[in-house]
């Protein structure tokens, strides 16, 4: 199943990383082991604020990067995939940097991106 293929892809910290940009896909994505979660703690407290500070062009390359594993996946098992973008004339610069990097991105089989502006 696909849904094994991307489990198997990604560790707990991609997964929460796309599940915060696709919290839509949770059942797709799973939920990745808990060992180590230290969510809850003061530990884990300290880690969010660190990760908050750490959101510059690093983490925003490594979300790039994740969300073009889970496309390169998804349409590698898939026939063909659509991927249809409306109002790009709303898109903000992180949106078009992200839609950069998918279109150059040439590992990416089988992916038609169909944009609409007004």
């Amino acid at each position: 199943l696909i849904r094994d293929k991307i489990q198997n892809e990604f560790d707990k910290e991609d997964v929460e990383q796309l599940q915060r940009v696709l919290p839509g896909c949770e059942e797709l994505l799973g939920t990745q082991g808990s060992a180590g979660d230290v969510s809850g703690s003061k530990l884990g407290t300290a880690k969010r604020r660190v990760n908050l500070a750490l959101a510059g062009k690093e983490s925003i390359s490594q979300m790039h990067y994740a969300i073009r594993r889970l496309l390169k996946v998804v349409c590698s098992y898939l026939k063909g995939v659509v991927l249809f973008i409306d109002d790009l004339q709303w898109s903000d610069v992180a949106t078009l940097d992200l839609l950069k990097s998918i279109i150059l991105d040439g590992e990416i089989p089988r992916l038609l991106i169909v944009g609409a502006y007004r």
